[in-house]
Formats: structure tokens, sequence, C-alpha cells
């Protein structure tokens, strides 16, 4: 937990500063295409799927430019991340689970810049870095069909509760693209969460536990000033 706190701290400090030689600072919004991967062991039901739910994303851009092709860009987002879990036997008999959680993130980005990417005319940039990010609650929705007979259960993610095992932080890596017009830009990213959000220790990957971990493909549209 200090080590995500520093980083968090970091991660500010940096967004706030403005000593660079070049800044900008913008604005973006956009969709998230949302998944989660977890243990499939824990369906009990027919064939199991993952799918990929539709969430929001909105927030701040900085970039901190260091040269005319490299800048640092720290985001301050808020961001929707979830999935939904397919066991299916037949139409008259499947559970179908979604979840929908709300985090606030902080990527902090390495961009290379290609063409003019300053506000004037057509460019490109490469970009990608760490991000952490803490979710703020979730909601979802079960639908149990047995003999074709369909209930459904509305639950909330409780933090609070000791029962529930899912942890807030997240914290992985992304990478993608963008094209620029002018002060306008499209960005296209893969986000890869690491933290598995079931395991209450650091080192994710030294048993053979259940996992549960966040993916998505985010589409944006901004602008810069």
């Amino acid at each position: 937990m200090r080590n995500s706190s520093s980083f968090f701290l970091i991660a500010m400090l940096a967004f706030l500063s403005v000593n660079a030689a070049k800044a900008q600072v913008g604005f973006k919004v956009g969709m998230n295409y949302a998944s989660l991967s977890r243990d499939a062991g824990e369906a009990t039901l027919g064939d199991y799927s993952e799918k990929s739910v539709v969430g929001l994303q909105a927030g701040l851009v900085l970039e901190l430019g260091l040269g005319d092709v490299f800048a640092i860009q720290p985001e301050l987002l808020y961001i929707q991340k979830g999935g939904k879990f397919q066991s299916v036997v037949d139409d008259n008999n499947k559970v179908i689970s979604k979840v929908l959680y709300d985090y606030v993130e902080i990527p902090v980005l390495a961009k290379i810049k290609l063409g003019n990417t300053d506000g004037e005319g057509l460019g490109m940039y490469l970009i990608g870095g760490p991000f952490a990010g803490l979710a703020l609650k979730g909601k979802g929705e079960t639908q149990l069909t047995l003999l074709g007979v369909t209930t459904s259960d509305e639950f909330e993610v409780d933090y609070k509760d000791d029962t529930n095992r899912e942890k807030r932080l997240d914290w992985g890596i992304s990478f993608g693209a963008g094209i620029n017009f002018g002060h306008l830009f499209i960005d296209a990213r893969y986000n890869l969460g690491i933290n598995n959000l079931l395991d209450d220790d650091a080192n994710n990957n030294n048993d053979n536990g259940d996992y549960l971990r966040t993916r998505g493909i985010g589409l944006t549209a901004g602008l810069m000033f």
C-alpha cells in the first residue's frame, strides 16, 4: 500500500507541474470497451465465456514536452471498467453476470510524436506507460435462467464489507497511438491490468489462487490548448 500511495503522489505532482519547456493542457472524452479476465474455474455451468461491456471515460490531459519528438503525458481520468461472464448450457439454462466499476485513474505515459503534433496540421503519436486506478464503487446484475424461467438479482461491490474479496487498487500498463488534426486529437489504447484484484499480497504471480484482472480498449477524442 505504501508503494501505491507513493505512485499516486508522484503522479499527482507530475500532473500539476508546469515547469517543462513545453506544456499543453487538454481534455478528452470517450468509451472504454472493458472486460475482465478471471479464473475460469469459477464457472460451474455449461460453456463459459467472457464478454466486453461499454463504459465511459473522460478526464484531463497534460503534455510536458521534452523536445520536438518526446513528451511525458500524465492524465487524470474517470473511467468505467468491468465485464460480462456467461455460463451457458442452452437458451433455457444459463447464467449471465455483468459488473461495472467506477475508477479514478492516473496514467503517466511516454509519448513519441511524429509529424506536426503541436497544434498545427496533421500528426500522429505513439504512447505508453503505467497507470494506477482506485475504484470508487461497483455494481452489477446476475441473470439466472433455469428451465426457461429467468430471475435477476442486482448487486453492489461494497469495499467496506470484510467478506468482499475484491480490492480497490488496480494498476497496469497502457499503450496505443493517436492522430491529431491541429488541436483536436483521436486516441486509441489498450489498458492491461496486471494487479490481481483478488490477491492480498504484492506478488501476483506467486500462487495458483483465483484471479481477476481488468482489460480495456479505450477510444477517445479530445482537445489540447
